[in-house]
């Protein structure tokens, strides 16, 4: 049969890439159609070398690889925008011993940077003795991997004209600090994170990559095809993948054939509440995840005989509540929690957490289990700020912009006032949250609170939770569209007034996106249920089990890692034997 591979294609347009970060509608996942199709190696539709499955960055690191290297490749979408949840990112990648630290005269030695990779991702076994610091040799050979790669991956798409990227950070000209720089594990502790930049030299963001990316792509003539919905993979008589099947938005169902290999990098399962509900180790309310995150390969992969791993770990973040209820997929998560005369508390009216700490962190203070009550008191929480934080960070999110009074955001004259809104809503939200409602001490331990707070301002000492005492809360509380001053000694903190009007907003737990999937080996196979690569089946990024475990080493632990191992299962790829097709 001819090759049409390009037959039937939707041209990516620069307004598509543009616009990458509004996705628009997605297919539901149908696990019971991921079934797997060995039926032999003919009637196909269209075949090429390479099937890239998705077009974030771990995908269209992979296309623009393969294509490198000679490769026939056609990249498979289902939305109708590309670029998946990267496109919707701030775009950040983290990279030990980068070309830009080296040229900045820091030294990321291998040994160093594995050790605290370890120390976050295996903290239950972590050992500096150990010759693996306690890491299992599979967990230990991926960490090690990255290391030895992303580095180059890095620098080899900055070469191709595909990535600008600095770690020089706005406004303040400053290196990031990795999350845990306070450890004595991070030898190198700030400039690892850089950010992709716009042709002028402005920030880009994850928009930016995925326009760089998809750039080179078309212009290596890789076939980007959109609203293509893979929804099984197609094994040969030898158990090898050899091609997928592609449902069309269109309606029209194709078989295509990949004569080296196919990649999946299709995102996790964020907006796929069956999955959240049955692997997370705690209830989320949405993320910040492309809606088209529904764990494809979750049910794709397991198809092929491919073992899951990491399934109850995502890249958690905070995010509002009731816009996590109004739309799944948030604009954006709560990074760093704005404001300095604030706090945090649970249905107490207790602090339980650093509000100035990594988000990640801060989102699993919600997890917290109560064994007497049988409750999640932390579970929704409840940011409580006054009048100064309402005017100094005004459109920070979530504080909303001045001269706007959106219904998530309640005010009340005094916290008596406030507490019976927050009551209220609790009540209106019956449907979403279940039965809450504040404890009868709120308002009494909600005054202890913010007078035990506002003594840790004045004396520059947060004697509960540290806040302000590691650099990255000092980096994140000025991560924000203007410098605010503070008079007081920690510039996290200032003193709550003793007067109205006082604001609460309803915080939940939520993610960037899952981070479990199909297990992947060093050169990025996906494996099967006894550890053997399955032939001609790669992945890449959120849809398979991250090398990070539960670990956030730094701000683009996310990307960092898509980016390597997409161009590492390229690599493999072409080294890879191709199939045999005919007719």
């Amino acid at each position: 049969m001819k090759e049409k591979a390009n037959d039937k294609k939707r041209p990516v347009s620069r307004r598509k890439f543009l616009g990458g970060f509004a996705v628009g509608a997605t297919l539901p996942i149908a696990m019971q159609q991921a079934a797997n199709a060995a039926v032999g190696v003919s009637g196909w539709d269209a075949i090429t070398d390479v099937v890239v499955v998705g077009s974030g960055a771990g995908a269209l690191s992979a296309a623009v690889t393969s294509s490198q290297l000679g490769e026939k490749v056609v990249v498979l979408e289902k939305s109708t925008v590309a670029g998946g949840t990267t496109a919707k990112s701030t775009g950040g990648i983290w990279a030990p011993n980068s070309h830009l630290l080296r040229a900045q005269g820091i030294v990321d030695k291998r040994e160093d940077a594995i050790r605290y990779m370890v120390r976050l991702s295996f903290p239950d076994h972590y050992d500096p003795e150990h010759p693996q610091f306690g890491a299992t040799p599979s967990g230990y050979a991926l960490i090690a991997t990255f290391y030895d790669e992303v580095a180059s991956t890095v620098e080899s798409l900055v070469n191709l004209g595909a990535l600008n990227v600095t770690n020089v950070i706005a406004p303040r000209n400053v290196l990031m600090p990795d999350y845990f720089a306070h450890l004595p594990e991070c030898r190198v502790t700030k400039g690892r994170i850089m950010f992709p930049m716009n042709e002028d030299g402005s920030f880009g963001g994850g928009a930016a990559m995925i326009r760089g990316l998809a750039r080179v792509a078309n212009m290596r003539g890789v076939s980007i095809e959109l609203g293509q919905r893979v929804g099984s993979a197609i094994k040969d008589s030898s158990g090898r993948v050899v091609g997928v099947i592609v449902h069309g938005e269109d309606g029209r169902t194709r078989r295509i054939g990949a004569r080296k290999g196919v990649v999946f990098a299709t995102g996790g399962f964020t907006h796929n509440i069956e999955m959240c509900q049955q692997f997370l180790k705690g209830p989320i309310y949405g993320g910040c995840a492309a809606p088209s995150a529904e764990g494809d390969f979750v049910g794709i992969g397991a198809a092929t005989g491919a073992r899951l791993g990491n399934m109850q770990n995502a890249w958690w973040v905070q995010i509002p509540l009731e816009e996590s209820i109004a739309v799944r997929s948030v604009a954006t998560g709560i990074w760093c929690l704005p404001g300095d005369s604030m706090i945090q508390v649970n249905r107490y009216g207790r602090r339980f957490v650093d509000e100035k700490f990594v988000y990640n962190e801060r989102t699993q203070a919600h997890f917290v289990w109560d064994a007497m009550s049988g409750t999640y008191p932390n579970l929704i929480s409840i940011l409580i700020y006054d009048e100064r934080t309402s005017r100094e960070y005004a459109g920070f999110p979530p504080v909303p912009p001045e001269n706007l009074a959106p219904s998530y955001a309640m005010r009340a004259d005094t916290l008596e006032g406030l507490a019976q809104a927050i009551d209220e809503r609790f009540s209106a939200l019956r449907k979403h949250i279940g039965s809450l409602t504040l404890d009868k001490q709120f308002v009494p331990n909600l005054h202890e609170s913010i007078t035990r707070f506002n003594g840790f301002a004045r004396n520059g000492k947060d004697e509960e939770f540290g806040r302000g005492s590691v650099p990255i809360d000092r980096y994140f509380h000025q991560y924000g569209p203007r410098a605010v001053s503070n008079p007081m000694p920690d510039l996290t903190m200032h003193p709550i007034s003793d007067r109205g009007p006082y604001y609460a907003i309803l915080m939940a737990p939520g993610t960037l996106d899952t981070k479990g999937g199909p297990q992947t080996d060093p050169q990025a196979r996906v494996l099967d249920n006894k550890g053997l690569a399955i032939p001609g089946l790669y992945g890449a990024g959120n849809c398979v089990a991250s090398p990070t475990g539960p670990g956030y080493w730094g701000g683009g632990s996310t990307l960092g890692p898509a980016l390597t191992f997409g161009r590492i299962a390229a690599r493999t790829i072409h080294t890879a034997n191709a199939a045999e097709f005919s007719g």
